[in-house]
């Protein structure tokens, strides 16, 4: 994997690396010997981890949402841990008010640290990017990308609606660090009066460089760099920006999930979220798909949506893009971008041309048929029954263009990549806890595919039913009620390690799907079809697995590493 640029090594940003391969070759943990993973330390915190963990030279650093060392629990904290001893080395933590959380009530933050060039850089809910001492964890600058910060060159007051009771911006899209550059989105698709853009800062001074907004400002015409809807400016900008007076041709379009670069092309991948208002695909502006942009100068490169036979329904709506993109190069050597949706499709793109080059549906379909779907699947009841506990509808009722509704049970993982095996893992499932689904079939879908990444098949052994289902790894899969993969899967050597929502961390042979290894962090909240409680993916540094939780009890939060024990 591609090392940070102060030469340190391990899961050092979301993913593993800039192109968010979620792959790590430099650990002895492989097939043979992943059954001998054990609990080697477990930590308490005051809060629960809604991320994956970054681990660099053998420190662990992870933030929680809602710490209760907060202000009425309302802040944020983030740690420093030893791997070797399980002692929290440094602290930073921050208060908010609850106003300024994320629309779910979240007050912490929800990212993946990027550690690089001896600091720390992430965002939170409460729209601040920080940067941190990587050695003490002490502030060394702080952006705010909700307000306008002068100081940083970071002119948009994106705080319309607020007044009015609307959720504020915030920051769940886990930062990328290329050299001295920083990449990361800001937005919030639940404020319909709320601008979604991409930023590019310098990572020595907080100050930004450039920026992208995602909302598609003049009709007929593609938004160029450092153009700032008239409705977010607050006085004269600084030079080298131009505000627009129009109205945007769309809001929404949030970049939800962490951006991805590629270095030979030197662009930026990333994913957008759905419009302001909403409705099937496909959709106005930058919207459910796949925006590229020009690493140095923040130029259009290209835009990709999900085509309307991508969602599982053609009454599917809501279809954020909440996963990350992950770049790979194939065997005839094409770079391709990886991604999946909330609708359930899942896409490979030319990364240079932004065609699409496959396209497949995660959700089954039943056996023999033309693309006919399983009415537990993606339910979507009439207006007057959406607040019932698990209805039961017809396929007609769900198909039906008036009953519109958001597809629980798609994907929001990001891919990660076997380049020996050509294969992609990807989780798949939503949240475990809403009246409608809940989050996944599980008789009939898997919480984790295994695909050939240049079919999209899947590329485990399968048994002749209805649908089809993987032969091996069952248990845990097809096995418990609710379990969804909201997670992302990381691939080390010939193992593919998935966390999911009950809340298990499994080890899966990357072969062909054998459960090697499983442990259990703790228990859902419980409520509605589900429960409540995440793990959002493990990391790996040489001998050791992270991961952390949301779960019942002991203040929310648990984080748990596990060593290979010989």
């Amino acid at each position: 994997m591609t090392p940070p640029a102060n030469g340190s090594s391990g899961w050092w940003m979301y993913h593993g690396d800039p192109a968010h391969t979620g792959f790590v070759s430099d650990s002895p943990i492989n097939s043979s010997n992943a059954a001998k993973l054990q609990v080697f330390k477990e930590l308490q915190l005051d809060g629960p981890i809604l991320s994956t963990p970054a681990i660099v030279d053998g420190f662990i650093y992870v933030g929680i949402a809602n710490s209760h060392g907060a202000v009425n629990s309302n802040g944020g904290a983030f740690y420093k841990i030893e791997l070797a001893t399980g002692t929290i080395a440094a602290t930073f933590r921050w208060d908010i008010l609850a106003s300024e959380g994320d629309t779910h009530g979240f007050c912490g933050m929800g990212s993946t640290p990027a550690v690089s060039g001896g600091k720390v850089f992430f965002i939170a809910f409460n729209g601040k990017l920080y940067c941190l001492d990587q050695q003490t964890l002490s502030a060394l600058w702080i952006t705010d990308l909700r307000h306008a910060d002068p100081v940083h060159n970071q002119p948009a007051a994106n705080i319309r609606g607020m007044d009015q009771g609307n959720a504020p911006v915030a920051g769940w899209s886990s930062p990328v660090v290329i050299d001295d550059r920083l990449y990361v989105g800001v937005g919030e698709g639940e404020n319909p009066e709320a601008f979604s853009f991409v930023y590019c800062l310098d990572t020595a001074t907080g100050n930004v460089v450039w920026l992208f907004c995602t909302n598609p400002l003049l009709e007929g015409k593609d938004n160029q760099p450092n153009q700032l809807p008239a409705l977010v400016v607050r006085g004269t900008p600084p030079p080298g920006f131009t505000v627009i007076n129009s109205t945007p041709v769309t809001m929404g379009c949030s970049v939800w999930g962490g951006i991805a670069y590629d270095a030979t092309l030197n662009r930026l991948y990333c994913p957008t979220g759905n419009p302001s208002p909403d409705g099937p695909l496909p959709c106005p502006g930058y919207s459910n798909g796949l925006l590229a942009l020009d690493a140095t100068t923040g130029d259009l490169v290209g835009f990709v949506q999900f085509p309307p036979e991508s969602s599982y329904r053609p009454s599917d709506v809501d279809v954020d893009v909440g996963g990350a993109p992950t770049l790979f190069t194939d065997e005839q050597e094409r770079r391709l971008v990886a991604l999946g949706c909330k609708n359930g499709g899942f896409m490979t793109v030319d990364a240079k041309t932004l065609e699409i080059v496959k396209l497949r549906q995660l959700l089954p379909y039943v056996a023999g048929s033309q693309q006919e779907q399983f009415p537990a699947i993606d339910p979507h009841p009439p207006v007057d029954e959406q607040n019932e506990l698990n209805p039961h509808v017809t396929n007609d009722v769900s198909n039906d263009a008036q009953n519109q509704n958001e597809n629980y049970t798609g994907t929001y993982s990001t891919p990660a990549v076997h380049s020996g095996l050509r294969r992609l893992f990807l989780g798949i499932g939503g949240k475990n806890y809403d009246l409608q689904s809940a989050g996944i079939d599980g008789t009939t879908t898997p919480f984790l595919r295994a695909m050939d990444w240049g079919t999209l098949e899947d590329a485990w052994p399968m048994d002749d039913g209805n649908p089809r289902r993987y032969v091996n790894g069952r248990p845990p899969f097809y096995a418990n009620a609710t379990e969804s993969g909201l997670s992302v899967p990381a691939v080390v050597n010939d193992v593919v390690l998935m966390a999911t929502t009950q809340i298990g961390v499994y080890a899966f042979a990357a072969d062909d799907g054998r459960l090697l290894w499983q442990d259990q962090l703790g228990q859902e909240t419980g409520g509605f079809n589900g429960g409540y409680g995440y793990c959002m993916g493990p990391a790996v540094w040489q001998d050791y697995v992270v991961a952390g939780a949301l779960v019942y009890g002991r203040d929310g939060g648990i984080l748990r590493i596990y060593r290979l024990q010989e």
